[in-house]
């Protein structure tokens, strides 16, 4: 054997065979591709269908909104309680806008409790209220109502708003209230005007907050430059 032919036989095998491109491969690949989009598509449409399923078999959750949602805009909302009207010949005659939306609403466990807190939120102002209440089930759920108060008294005029819940426990009810009030005097001095036997229980990141005297819930005075937002808010039971 020649050294040439040798050689030859090395460099022959040294070089690997690759083995010609086929199609069989891509084929696979675009298979696999297809059935990928195949199984996302069903499941896509089975999203789809619980989605739509869910509103067929349990039309409940959307009655409690829609509800809900047409109670807040029908309820009525009424400014100077205290003037003379009319007498009216439906049930609301003769009652504060609290006892009226309740009366509206058909709550019962919570209907004296709610009114008395809406009393309380809104003493010495004259007030717009609207409530909120569940339309389905309403003697079973909470009720929450939102009011804007305007103060004309001899030594406070401004604009104030708070917030009056209440939810049925068992036979009973228990809600609160929370007002948000400015004052255009410091903290320090609104502090000074506190109900006699209040007493500063902490200080929340610079903001006093305040134990009212007679258990009657809590101030958080929250300063603003030279003047004073106070953050009134109570709880009861019954």
């Amino acid at each position: 054997m020649t050294r040439q032919s040798i050689e030859d036989r090395i460099l022959t095998r040294s070089q690997p065979v690759v083995p010609p491109a086929s199609l069989p491969p891509k084929r696979s690949s675009i298979g696999r591709l297809v059935r990928n989009a195949a199984l996302l598509g069903a499941f896509a449409v089975l999203v789809a269908a619980a989605v739509i399923l869910s509103f067929r078999f349990y039309p409940a959750l959307g009655t409690l909104v829609a509800g809900t949602a047409s109670a807040q805009s029908q309820a009525p909302a009424e400014s100077k309680p205290a003037e003379t009207k009319p007498a009216q010949a439906d049930a609301s005659a003769g009652k504060n806008p609290f006892q009226a939306h309740i009366a509206q609403a058909g709550v019962r466990t919570c209907a004296n409790l709610f009114a008395t807190l809406g009393q309380a939120l809104t003493a010495g102002s004259t007030y717009a209220v609207q409530t909120q209440w569940d339309n389905t089930s309403p003697d079973t759920h909470a009720v929450q109502a939102v009011a804007g108060m305007s103060y004309d008294l001899p030594d406070y005029k401004t604009q104030a708003a708070g917030v009056v819940f209440a939810s049925p426990l068992g036979q009973t009810c228990e809600g609160g209230f929370v007002r948000v009030a400015p004052f255009q005097k410091s903290c320090q001095e609104v502090a000074q005007t506190l109900p006699k036997g209040s007493v500063a229980t902490d200080n929340l990141s610079n903001t006093m907050l305040f134990n009212l005297a007679n258990n009657g819930g809590q101030a958080l005075l929250v300063p603003t430059g030279n003047t004073c937002i106070v953050v009134s808010v109570a709880r009861m039971g019954g």
